[in-house]
């Protein structure tokens, strides 16, 4: 597939996706007005923007939205109605009522992200509701209403076009091993071009890097999920590929800085052997992840590795690093052994799904 196909398969499935989740916002936004209007809630609009704010891209994005409101709403309402009940709608009550939610906020850690919501919530328990109302009446009002924006949210996710977060880490993290391949094989090939492409190097890292931040965070949502039988799978191959990537920074590193002829150019051909099986490898995983194809065969990479240990044994035999200075010799060991590196963590991920998928 050309890289102008890949960018249009990306482009439809990026609609696609966007389109489903427009889809069941829409449908829960409307099953919640027709709850509170069956309700009688005369605030029933709290409920929908509730629902709106609640629905991720996927189930485990939703119920951690859905925590982090729930809790705030609570906290806020409770501190709302006791210094309502206190001081009414005075500004003491409100400093008062303010200052207590956003400190529990603070040092409780499970609901420091419920902040923002618990201070709107207290405020509008206040300021909100008529002097004659009761706070005990608002807060329990407003905190039903969110209630059923959430539920209402919730049930959608996981039941119309649902979408769940160990699916979508999947697939970024077969687009982590991919880009990683690509950066890899790019930067390897500038080496022995002695033509490093600077631009194209700095597109896939800064890719990598936005790939691998919201795979931490899909992670993160396919733990809430519950669907812990694949957790060591996925923790390992997210650290793995973030070890990978490091290595290939480190490669990156010295072939920005490397310029001109060097020790690479006494093997060459192994070295060209030793990117292709391994970039080979990383973009079959890649494949594994993402439609379950088989795990690559590491005979080719293994003759490889071997072929290239083999040739640095001769050349230190041969003395060939003391035709060079000090810099370039120290340059090509640790590209040689970045590559080494990558090649070793490559095998290690497909020999630990293979055992994994045994279990």
């Amino acid at each position: 597939m050309s890289g102008a196909s890949m960018r249009q398969a990306l482009i439809r499935a990026l609609r696609v996706g966007s389109l489903k989740q427009a889809g069941r916002t829409a449908v829960a936004a409307v099953l919640t007005q027709i709850v509170v209007t069956l309700l009688g809630l005369t605030q029933g609009y709290w409920a929908v923007i509730t629902t709106v704010i609640v629905m991720q891209a996927n189930l485990g994005g939703s119920i951690r939205a859905a925590w982090t409101r729930l809790a705030g709403t609570a906290v806020g309402a409770i501190s709302g109605i006791v210094a309502g009940l206190i001081g009414g709608q005075s500004v003491f009550a409100l400093g008062l009522a303010v200052l207590v939610t956003l400190s529990v906020c603070g040092l409780l850690p499970r609901l420091r992200d419920s902040s923002r919501v618990a201070g709107i919530t207290v405020v509008i328990v206040i300021l909100a509701g008529h002097p004659a109302e009761s706070p005990i009446t608002l807060g329990l009002s407003r905190f039903t209403e969110i209630s059923i924006g959430i539920i209402t949210a919730l049930a959608t996710s996981a039941l119309v076009f649902p979408s769940r977060a160990s699916a979508a880490l999947g697939r970024g993290l077969a687009k982590v091993f991919e880009d990683v391949a690509s950066l890899f094989a790019v930067v390897v090939e500038g080496r022995l071009r002695e033509d490093y492409p600077e631009r194209h190097v700095f597109a896939l890292k800064d890719r990598l890097v936005r790939t691998l931040n919201r795979c931490r965070q899909l992670r993160l949502e396919a733990d809430i999920e519950g669907r812990r039988e694949d957790a060591a799978i996925r923790d390992m191959l997210l650290v793995q590929g973030a070890r990978l990537f490091e290595h290939v920074l480190g490669l990156d590193h010295v072939a920005s800085e490397a310029r001109g002829g060097g020790l690479h150019r006494h093997l060459p051909e192994e070295l060209i052997a030793l990117e292709t099986a391994t970039a080979a490898v990383l973009t079959s995983l890649a494949a594994h992840l993402r439609d379950a194809s088989p795990l690559p065969d590491l005979a080719t990479l293994d003759a490889a590795v071997a072929q290239a240990r083999g040739k640095l044994a001769a050349m230190r035999k041969e003395r060939a690093p003391a035709a060079y200075d000090l810099s370039e010799v120290m340059h090509f060991f640790s590209f040689i052994h970045g590559m080494l590196a990558c090649a070793a963590d490559a095998r290690d991920i497909t020999s630990r799904l293979a055992a994994l998928g045994r279990e």
